[in-house]
């Protein structure tokens, strides 16, 4: 249109309208849809293709590189996209662009690739998530819901219909595209009907008070109800008068940052003050009371949203019955978050400064309190991370079942969540858990659960195998290869079974590439991987096959073995004790239980007859090498999950308190300490242990069960780690005070010389026995172990000759007149004790004998059954200055120096 003619048009409006006209042509239209923000504008309408895009001007605002990032991956990607992990990808780079204007010339683009992967979905869910991104991407970012009404109907026609769509994520997608389509309705911007949308809203409404009466799981139920109080709570739009609106009506984000501006200074907030009425006030409110006193057993939902909603509705709520009490409940709620929060922030903090520091155990406390802080609806990636760096520390300290648990937990955890973004949480939990399997010795099962995980990889994360993004997956990747090679070497019976269980994960080609690098290299021996696995802490290669299953590993100077029959139910019941009982250790680790060296052996049989309400079935059959246990342990968690621990730490703490030094109320001041500590969260991660790892059939179990070669190593002892990840506690003992440890030294050589004063001078002139004396001097034997040894083979020798005979069941009067035989000061006229009763067996083992009574003065306790005599004297030794406390004597032999030096 001519320059002129353009002129004289608005001059003539002006003139006799009263109007301003602004005329625009094809070249000035041309001109500005050019412009960078604004071009997308041409390719959402002209169809112009996207990467005709203007360059950036300057100073338009910043991407952020992640934003940059993903875009440049996604345009350079020629693989459609077509998977729920591809979608939560593409979700956060669209949802930028629609929000934000410096992003907003790319929307088209990522609604043309979010519609690309609608066409090509694998599944129902991926296609019902994607209809609602593109809608609400539409709406919000290009301003018009028209050109996705069709997808929005779909939606909800799919979502109200079928009866098997229960998952609460989409119902939460469903309420929430419920909202903006009556937003879009009223501001004109949908063909869908008011009839249309308050239709989908009650199917919803009725559909969601079905799952209700169903009683779901609690963190399921609590989202039920906030979304079932939203509908109730909404406008009730079958009363609206549509007609009277005004055109000009506020875009939705103009009413959100007017309300959220409204309530940050605490005015009140002008949507609320117009009609129409809530849908049903009463239901809403009653719902919202429900929801209020279910929070405590929904550690898991999010409150910060419905908190939120109640107070933009307080004006329209107050006056009702129950708005206090709903109040308050949501107040108290929210308070618990946020003081929650800011204490997992402190304890995150120590943590990381205490894993810098080497200190594992105690960095472990510090996380388990951000991980309990933390594992709610509102901060729950947080938690899961944390559950993450719990299972990692254990790994680190040598627990790998207990880093198992934890690993599963966060999948579960992340699983039940409706955020989709942290769906990336569930894969990653499953693979480490395998890697933790693999760290025990169980290399079928982790091949199980490692293929399991690679399943949910390629459903929930886009790029599954890109090994920057997913580092765990390529550990695992390497640790498989190196299962294949070992079985190959040493169990080549197991390699087709592992070949059937990895093909239908389809990393075969990967695995075999990964092998044919180490053709050339010589594998080792089963008894070499044994005793590498041994010095490494980690349990043997195949620990899982075969009719028994063995857990080994050593923590605070115990070798601990539990062993199970290969069976499903057996197998979940040991591990579900095996995860408590390496848990239980890690909390005492930074305490001081006090335990004899030794090793403690459980064998644990699941028991279907056992009752839940009744403790586990205890049985102790001890030797001088060994502390053995057999338990009995139900078949599968109870219903009342709040009893679960208590009955677990039933049987922890009486095999436990077993292979402790402490009295039984020392030991029990620890446990109670512990579970002040927060035992409890740390013992029960969310669901029971069974549920979290019954991953496999019980044919799977009964196929590793037959395989009847035996295990890798069988003739081979196990011998301790190199340097044990959570080694036992030195230093001084409970009880030990060094002064007070040197007057009774003193004292002993004030009780013993008259119990010896005629048998030493002819033990003195007995150039034998000074020469073996001297040899226990040298290996540390201070002369009150001497003394001590040979007062006690005195005194037996006095009681025997006196017919006096320890025996069970002896009577108080009897005990004690052999104690006053034993401790009699030595008279002239005794009849001299034979030489043979001092060789150095006898000393040794009268020394022994009386390091039980030493224990007991320390306030130590020695429990029934037979004793490792040098595992007591070692902790002495170490933790009670008993090698190296004495004080200034004279020689009670009167050798003198030069003798000794002869001699």
């Amino acid at each position: 249109m001519p320059t002129r003619k353009r002129h004289d048009l608005i001059d003539e409006a002006t003139r006799a309208h009263q109007v301003e006209l602004e005329i625009w042509d094809a070249a000035a239209l041309a001109l500005h849809l050019a412009d960078y923000d604004l071009f997308y504008l041409a390719v959402q309408y002209l169809h112009l293709p996207s990467d005709l895009t203007p360059p950036r001007p300057d100073g338009a605002g910043e991407l952020p590189d992640w934003y940059v990032e993903a875009r440049r991956r996604w345009q350079a990607n020629d693989e459609p996209a077509r998977t729920l992990g591809d979608l939560v990808d593409l979700r956060g780079p669209l949802r930028h662009a629609t929000f934000h204007e410096e992003a907003r010339a790319d929307l088209p683009e990522w609604i043309g690739h979010t519609r690309a992967l609608l066409t090509a979905a694998a599944g129902e869910h991926t296609a019902l998530r994607a209809r609602y991104e593109i809608v609400v991407a539409t709406l919000r970012g290009l301003g018009d819901m028209r050109p996705t009404d069709q997808l929005a109907r779909d939606f909800f026609d799919t979502v109200t219909v079928n009866d098997t769509l229960t998952d609460p994520g989409i119902l939460e997608d469903a309420v929430v595209l419920l909202g903006y389509g009556f937003g879009a309705l009223v501001r004109r911007l949908t063909a869908l009907t008011v009839e249309d949308l308050c239709s989908w809203q009650h199917l919803l409404a009725d559909k969601i008070d079905r799952l209700l009466a169903a009683e779901p799981p609690p963190n399921a139920m609590a989202h039920l109800l906030a979304m079932r109080a939203r509908l109730a709570l909404h406008a009730d739009m079958t009363t609206a008068d549509l007609e009277s609106v005004p055109e000009d009506l506020p875009t939705v984000a103009e009413v959100t940052a007017s309300v959220r501006e409204a309530v940050e200074a605490g005015e009140p907030i002008p949507a609320l003050h117009s009609e129409p009425p809530l849908t049903d006030l009463d239901t809403g409110m009653r719902i919202l009371l429900r929801l209020g006193h279910h929070l405590d057993n929904a550690p898991l939902f999010p409150i910060e949203h419905t908190a939120d909603l109640f107070d933009y509705l307080t004006p329209l709520l107050v006056g009702h019955p129950l708005y206090r009490e709903v109040r308050d409940l949501l107040d108290q709620a929210t308070d618990r978050v946020t003081g929650q929060s800011a204490r997992g922030e402190r304890a995150q903090s120590r943590g990381h400064a205490l894993i810098k520091s080497g200190r594992i155990p105690q960095a472990l406390q510090e996380i388990h309190e951000a991980k309990a802080n933390w594992l709610r609806g509102d901060t729950l990636e947080g938690g899961l991370i944390m559950l993450l760096l719990c299972a990692r520390l254990y790994s680190e300290l040598g627990l790998p079942i207990a880093a198992k648990q934890y690993a599963l937990a966060a999948a579960t955890a992340a699983k039940s969540s409706l955020a989709l973004e942290l769906n990336r949480f569930v894969p990653r939990g499953i693979i480490l858990a395998a890697q933790y399997d693999r760290q025990a010795g169980n290399w079928i099962t982790a091949t199980r659960l490692f293929c399991i995980g690679l399943m949910a990889q390629n459903a929930y994360c886009d790029e599954p195998y890109h090994n920057e993004r997913y580092p765990y997956v390529w550990d695992m990747m390497g640790n498989q290869a190196l299962t294949l090679r070992v079985a190959d070497a040493v169990r080549p019976g197991v390699v087709p079974l592992l070949r059937t269980i990895t093909a239908p994960a389809g990393i075969d080609t990967i695995i075999d590439e990964m092998l044919a690098t180490t053709a050339d290299v010589p594998t080792a021996s089963g008894e070499a991987y044994a005793e590498e696995a041994d010095a490494h802490g980690v349990g043997r290669p195949f620990s899982d096959a075969g009719p028994t299953r063995c857990y080994a590993w050593n923590a605070l100077g115990v070798d601990w073995e539990i062993t199970c029959p290969n069976d499903r139910l057996s197998v979940l019941a040991a591990e579900r004790y095996t995860a408590a009982l390496q848990v239980f250790l890690g909390e005492l680790a930074v305490a001081d239980p006090l335990f004899l060296p030794g090793r403690l052996s459980v064998e644990i049989r699941a028991d279907a007859t056992l009752p839940h309400d009744l403790p586990a079935v205890c049985d102790q059959s001890t030797d001088r090498d060994t502390n053995r246990w057999r338990l009995r342990l139900p078949t599968t968690a109870p219903a009342d999950l709040e009893t679960e621990p208590s009955r677990l730490l039933t049987a922890l703490v009486k095999v436990v308190l077993s292979q402790s030094l402490l009295s039984d109320e020392a030991f029990m001041n620890l446990v109670e300490q512990a579970l002040a500590d927060g035992l409890w969260h740390k013992l029960f991660v969310g669901r029971p242990y069974d549920e979290l790892a019954d991953f496999l059939r019980a044919d799977d179990y009964k196929t590793m069960a037959v395989l009847a070669d035996p295990a890798v190593g069988a003739s081979t002892p196990r011998s301790p780690a190199k340097s044990a990840a959570l080694p036992a506690r030195t230093g001084p003992g409970p009880g030990y005070e060094h002064e007070t440890a040197l007057n009774t030294v003193r004292n002993r050589y004030a009780n013993l010389l008259p119990i010896v004063r005629y048998t030493l001078p002819r033990l003195a002139a007995d150039p034998g026995f000074r020469c073996m004396a001297m040899r226990l001097r040298r290996e540390g034997w201070r002369d009150w172990h001497l003394l001590t040894a040979i007062a006690n083979a005195i005194g037996n020798h006095r009681a025997h000759e006196q017919g006096l005979r320890p025996s069970p069941g002896d009577s108080p009067e009897h005990l004690a007149r052999i104690l006053a035989a034993m401790q009699a000061p030595e008279r002239p006229d005794d009849p001299p004790v034979p030489a043979e009763a001092f060789t150095e067996h006898a000393l040794r083992s009268h020394l022994s004998v009386a390091a039980v009574s030493t224990a007991h003065g320390f306030g130590l306790s020695i429990r029934p059954g037979p004793l490792d005599s040098q595992a007591l004297l070692s902790v002495l030794g170490e933790r009670y200055g008993y090698w190296t406390d004495d004080i200034e004597h004279t020689d009670p032999f009167g050798w003198s120096i030069a003798q000794d030096d002869t001699i």
